[in-house]
């Protein structure tokens, strides 16, 4: 004979009744759980922190190139800057070179010439200065024009400047032009195009102004 067990009624009830508290409970966590994730995720302060450290990055990484004009205050800084390191001298050569840096010729009383480069803001000499190992005829050369010449290099780039405006001087040298001593300038203007310019040395005047090739 086989016997048959029921469960009565009211036992179901407490075992279900038993149950539910810890289903609430578990949800009650994952609630708690994915409320604190989803405010980690949009948390206002760490939106404003990557919003201002992407902006502080391209502020920092954004360099604006130098003025014209501020080029050409370089350049007469990194003149200053090669007098002073050979006393007593003249300078005859300045041009900027293609990595932004000075590179300087002067000229001490006996004729020597002294070669040097300078830094890109002009405030201190990085290579040199070497003396040229020049023959007697050529040290009479730098003597002459230095004494020919009564402008000095700081005023004559500023009267080649106002030949050509807005300008930039590349180049700037103290040479001998159809018997005449002169500075002699290369000059970028505002589209770009190459100038050379010459003037007299001792007067001022400009003595040509052309296109150059």
């Amino acid at each position: 004979m086989v016997v048959t067990r029921s469960v009565a009624p009211q036992t179901q009830l407490v075992s279900i009744f038993a149950i539910a508290p810890l289903a609430l409970v578990g949800l009650s966590a994952c609630s708690d759980e994915d409320a604190g994730s989803l405010a980690e995720v949009s948390s206002p302060s760490q939106t404003s922190s990557v919003s201002a450290s992407a902006s502080s990055s391209l502020s920092t990484s954004a360099s604006p190139s130098t003025p014209v004009d501020g080029r050409n205050e370089l350049l007469v800084r990194a003149g200053k800057t090669a007098l002073a390191e050979v006393p007593a001298s003249t300078l005859i050569s300045i041009e900027t070179e293609s990595n932004g840096s000075w590179e300087v010729q002067v000229v001490t009383k006996d004729g020597t010439e002294h070669e040097m480069d300078v830094s890109e803001d002009g405030s201190e000499v990085t290579r040199g200065p070497f003396s040229e190992n020049e023959d007697g005829d050529e040290k009479a050369k730098h003597q002459e024009r230095v004494n020919t010449a009564s402008i000095g290099y700081e005023e004559a780039a500023e009267k080649l400047l106002a030949v050509i405006k807005g300008s930039q001087i590349t180049e700037l040298n103290l040479d001998n032009e159809n018997g005449t001593t002169v500075w002699e300038a290369d000059l970028l203007d505002e589209m770009g195009e190459k100038h050379s310019v010459s003037m007299d040395a001792a007067s001022g005047d400009v003595v040509r102004d052309a296109v150059a090739d």
